[in-house]
Parts: structure tokens; sequence; C-alpha cells
């Protein structure tokens, strides 16, 4: 019987094991660890900033050489349950040389808190840096969301209307955003084992999916993703920059065709 985009059950939990389209996720976790440690010797940076009460609501800001510059927001993956700003600290290198701050976030996971709670630390995160922007090197007025896998669920979550005068920033605080290999359509998670740790309902699916939250008319946004990753992960990339397209926000593409989901942040040490 199928559930979702013709899929049954057994298939559409195959589309969505993405750690299982690679050899082992310890080679690139290596990899980019290794990295980023070079990183914070290199530039220092100034790390875990405190934006909540919470130990995972921290996050690290890497100036650039002049202050007043634009900043990048990095959100890591990890399927909303796992993952560390610490292994996102290494591009800071290329975006010192394009003269940018970078700055990657924590968040609190999953199962401990809902995907609710998750979209808030992000959300929460966005405001404290708008309005910290200066303490950090930056400008409040260029600042940028990127995220990878389930941080690009998050920017793309950071991306949508409605939210910002909760946290007391203006609507346009974000310019403009790069989620890259996101997950836009929660639906799935209704029937895979994601299921049992993110409590997804009808509701929340609506409410969090950013297929149904989409960015305002004129938001520029970059979207990237490999093309060894699974039909699905692609599929949810090219349906969600069609969706940004149809409401107005002006989207350029960069598919990678020889990189699998966890190879593309590789990228990221290309100043190009």
């Amino acid at each position: 019987m199928t559930v979702y985009q013709g899929y049954n059950l057994h298939d559409l939990e195959v589309q969505y094991n993405i750690v299982g389209t690679i050899e082992s996720l310890d080679v690139y976790q290596a990899q980019y660890g290794g990295l980023s440690a070079k990183t914070v010797e290199r530039l220092g940076g100034t790390l875990d900033i405190a934006y909540g009460d919470d130990p995972l609501q921290r996050l690290d800001a890497f100036a650039a050489a002049s202050p007043g510059a634009p900043i990048l927001m990095f959100i890591h993956g990890g399927y909303w349950a796992a993952g560390d700003k610490a292994g996102y600290r290494f591009p800071a290198d290329t975006f010192f040389g394009a003269g940018a701050v970078w700055v990657p976030i924590n968040y609190r996971l999953a199962p401990a808190v809902s995907l609710d709670d998750i979209v808030d630390d992000v959300r929460s995160a966005v405001a404290w840096v708008y309005k910290n922007a200066a303490e950090i090197g930056g400008d409040a007025e260029q600042l940028y969301v990127f995220g990878h896998s389930a941080g690009g669920h998050l920017a793309a979550m950071t991306l949508a209307s409605g939210w910002q005068g909760d946290y007391g920033i203006p609507d346009n605080a974000i310019k403009g955003g790069a989620p890259c290999s996101g997950l836009y359509d929660l639906n799935p998670f209704l029937h895979t084992s994601q299921k049992d740790y993110l409590k997804l309902d009808a509701a929340g699916v609506a409410r969090l999916s950013p297929m149904q939250n989409l960015p305002p008319a004129g938001t520029p946004m970059v979207m990237a993703w490999g093309g060894k990753e699974t039909d699905e992960f692609m599929r949810q990339s090219v349906d969600y920059v069609a969706a940004c397209r149809a409401g107005g926000a002006v989207v350029t593409t960069h598919p990678y065709p020889d990189h699998n989901h966890f190879s593309l942040a590789s990228e990221l040490t290309n100043p190009d």
C-alpha cells in the first residue's frame, strides 16, 4: 500500500534514510571537525555565545576583517536530533576572505524538545543576532541564513513570513537565505521512523512545513543539493524551488551531480 508520493512504507523509509546512501558518516564528521579545529586556531572567533538559557542555545561568531560586515548564520543538520555547530566552523575561512561574519548556531534537539521548540530556538537565535549584530562585527541590515539538511528546513522556516514581530525584529530582518538539501514537506515523517521522536500530527506538518510557509515575494535565495542524494531528497528541493519561485522569491539553484548529501559541505571551502 502506498503512503506518500507512490511509495510504500519500506521504500519510503529507504528514501529518508540518508545515512544509508554513504559508507560512513564518521568520515565526513572527522573531516569537517578537523578543518573546523584548524579554523579556530587561525581565526579564533568568539565561541559559545548564549542566545538563551539552555546549554544548547549557543552560537559562534567569526568576525570579518572590517566591522559592519554582512552576517551569514549557519544551521546544522542531523534530522533535528543530532549534530553540532562545532563541525561547521571551517567555512569561516572562506567567508572571512569574502568579508562576511560566519555564525554557526546550535539548538535544542529532539526528542528532548519538540520541533516547534527547535524552530523557536532558531528564530530566537536570528533575533539575538539581529539585535546584537554590532557586538559580533556585523551589520544587522545585512543578515542572511543558511542551513543544510534539517538545517535547510530550519533556515526555510526563518525565511517564512509572520513570525518576526513576536521576536521583536522587523519583517524584513533576514535579507535572503540558502536552504540546502533540506526537508521542506514534513508529510513523509508521519509515516517514517522519524515520527517516533518528532511527534508530528497533521496540524504540526502544516505549521512546520516550509512548503506551506513560503518566503515573501522578492526574497533572494540560493539552493543547492547533491546529485547522489535519494530521489525524495532531490524532489523535495526541486518542489520547494518551484513553490518559492511561484510565490515570487528569486531563487538560484546549484545542483552538484557528483556530491552526496554529506560531501556537499566540502564546497564551503571553495571561494567560488
